[in-house]
């Protein structure tokens, strides 16, 4: 969580990362840093089947499905940024 929990409105985002199999299409799994020391994460949404298997789920909180393959992409690419070591 960031800094400022429920301050939504006032989060500024920057593209960090996506799938990187989307091509350059619009609906993708895509990973957004924000100012406020947090992530943002676009991805497909999931039914009332799904929510009722989370544990502690508040009503202000939502879940994504996040593919292997853009999460391998996410620890590459964080790995290299933070630590210099290229995964390849």
């Amino acid at each position: 969580m960031g800094k400022y929990p429920g301050k939504d409105s006032d989060l500024t985002l920057t593209f960090h990362t996506k799938d990187p199999d989307s091509g350059h299409g619009k609906e993708c799994e895509t990973f957004y840093t924000t100012d406020l020391e947090s992530w943002i994460v676009q991805g497909k949404k999931r039914g009332p089947n799904v929510r009722a298997q989370l544990a502690n789920l508040a009503e202000d909180e939502t879940f994504l499905e996040i593919s292997d393959r853009t999460m391998a992409a996410f620890v590459q690419r964080y790995v290299k940024e933070r630590y210099g070591i290229d995964l390849n």
